[in-house]
């Protein structure tokens, strides 16, 4: 059931598992316990919708270079970031995590388990991620790139809050609070977390008692709240080791070679959005998973797209579908705009039906982009602001947070090695690639602000000297609070990290479910 904080009155309230936020992990772990018979209540800081793109709770203190993803990419409401979300789909390649000098203190498979049940969550088809043999290659060589294909859901089932709708309805679903945010932690005597309390602007108050939580507010915020419950235990928790909110980190992009292409038409069928049933497909490429590819490349990943066209046929069928994600009606004015783009839409049908793949809008240039692993630095930090306080007068976010000469040369090496790939592999009957002028993509990147991938201020390790939470995502010094959040991975790898997110969610939701039951 749904209620909300700002017009009802919350009281006390006692349940097996108490989760912070409501978007793609809180709700996923929440609908997921409650089907195992377990009082689940999620609290979520915002309304049932988030109209605007920027939020007031998402303030933040920029202490170095400005990081874009503080405001921008997060949501707070039923639903959260999954309410914009892109929707790419796909796991990150096992050397990302197995890998001998990986700090990651779990094995690929603990999560690769739980893959076929997610695909089918989402409506995804059970086809291979990797394309090795997509392109040919000089007989005997060893490409340092692994041609993969994500997978993106029908833009209605992209918001999970469309996807559980009926559970959270029901009475035997989670309870869930909006317009409530968690505010105060409360300890009780050896360490464990006795109660948080949930409060909304407009004056309500609820008191929560779990014998579990779970912070799963996106990594920005669940690393702030970590530091509030860190506060009001003295800074106990954690000490001595300095670790929490160190080594913040996103992947970094850029712009970095324009596509001449031979035949457009046949970059289009190779490149373009491929359709799978009601999901669709693009074309990516990741570092390979061979020892020399990783001796010479951090995890990336290169893509090609194209500039786009503000008033176009595509700008506005996006804009249809992306109303369809937020479960919004569409205004008149962008089925005119379609309308009076009807020549490219009737294209975009034919090629849908006859290439299943989706048109490139006319004349516009294709770029290629390159996604790279930001290397996580201890310097690189959140932490609480001594000067800025939220609505309820507890401190912001403060991020110190910059790109640095090993992030540069990584992107340009990166870009290096893939135009060579791209040179000595069948893309090149494609067309050819026209690197930019040396240095300026390293000057984009350096001001990019990141893509909307944050992680690492919580991370996961063996140890408390090093870690946040163990490979349970249970949290040192506090046995009964636990992360559901990108926060946790120690390094990005060369993929989105959504559906990762999701793996360690159900793989969390496993392990709770036995502990408590």
């Amino acid at each position: 059931m749904i209620h909300d904080l700002a017009s009802q009155p919350g009281g006390r309230i006692e349940a097996d598992i108490v989760i912070i936020g409501a978007g793609i992990a809180g709700l996923l772990l929440g609908t997921r316990l409650a089907r195992m018979s377990l009082r689940v209540v999620i609290v979520e800081a915002g309304a049932e919708r988030q109209d605007e793109e920027t939020h007031p709770f998402n303030a933040v203190e920029q202490l170095g270079s400005s990081y874009a993803g503080a405001e921008h990419g997060r949501f707070r409401c039923l639903g959260g970031t999954s309410t914009r979300w892109g929707g790419a789909l796909i796991p990150f390649q096992p050397a990302d995590i197995d890998c001998p000098a990986s700090p990651w203190p779990l094995r690929f498979s603990e999560l690769a388990d739980f893959l076929p049940e997610l695909e089918q969550l989402f409506g995804l088809p059970p086809t291979p991620y990797d394309m090795p043999d997509m392109f040919s290659s000089p007989e005997g060589s060893i490409p340092s790139f692994l041609p993969r294909l994500a997978k993106w859901p029908a833009f209605a089932s992209r918001n999970v809050a469309n996807l559980f709708r009926r559970e959270l309805a029901a009475r035997d679903g989670p309870e869930v609070w909006l317009n409530a945010s968690a505010t105060d932690f409360v300890f009780a005597p050896g360490g464990r977390l006795d109660h948080i309390v949930a409060r909304s602007i407009q004056g309500g108050s609820m008191t929560l008692a779990a014998r579990q939580f779970v912070i799963a507010a996106g990594a920005i915020e669940s690393t702030r709240l970590l530091l509030l419950a860190d506060r009001a235990a003295d800074q106990r928790i954690f000490r001595p080791y300095d670790v929490l909110g160190r080594y913040f980190h996103d992947h970094l992009a850029a712009h970095v070679a324009e596509v001449v292409p031979r035949d457009r038409a046949s970059i289009n069928r190779v490149f373009g959005f491929r359709f799978e049933g009601k999901a669709m497909r693009n074309l990516r490429f990741e570092t390979a998973p061979t020892a020399a590819a990783r001796e010479a490349l951090s995890p990336c990943f290169a893509h090609v797209g194209f500039s786009e066209v503000a008033g176009s046929g595509f700008e506005a069928l996006r804009a249809v579908l992306r109303h369809v994600q937020q479960s919004k009606l569409p205004g008149p004015a962008l089925f005119g705009q379609l309308a009076a783009t009807s020549p490219w839409l009737l294209r975009a049908v034919w090629w849908r039906l006859v290439h299943q793949r989706l048109l490139f809008p006319p004349a516009v240039p294709l770029d290629l982009h390159m996604v790279i692993e930001q290397a996580p630095d201890h310097a690189n930090r959140i932490t609480l602001s001594t000067g800025k306080c939220d609505a309820f007068g507890n401190p912001l976010a403060a991020i110190d947070w910059s790109v640095r000469e090993v992030d540069r040369d990584r992107l340009e090496r990166s870009t290096r090695h893939f135009c060579e790939y791209w040179d000595t592999t069948s893309l090149a009957d494609l067309g050819t690639l026209r690197p930019l002028p040396a240095g300026q993509a390293q000057k984009v990147v350096s001001a990019s602000g990141g893509v909307y991938h944050p992680g690492g201020s919580t991370r996961l390790d063996r140890t408390s000297a090093d870690g946040v939470v163990d490979s349970d995502l249970r949290c040192f010094g506090i046995p009964n609070l636990n992360l559901a959040s990108t926060s946790v991975f120690p390094t990005g790898g060369g993929a989105n990290p959504t559906m990762m997110l999701m793996l360690a969610t159900m793989r969390l939701a496993d392990r709770l479910a036995g502990e408590l039951k």
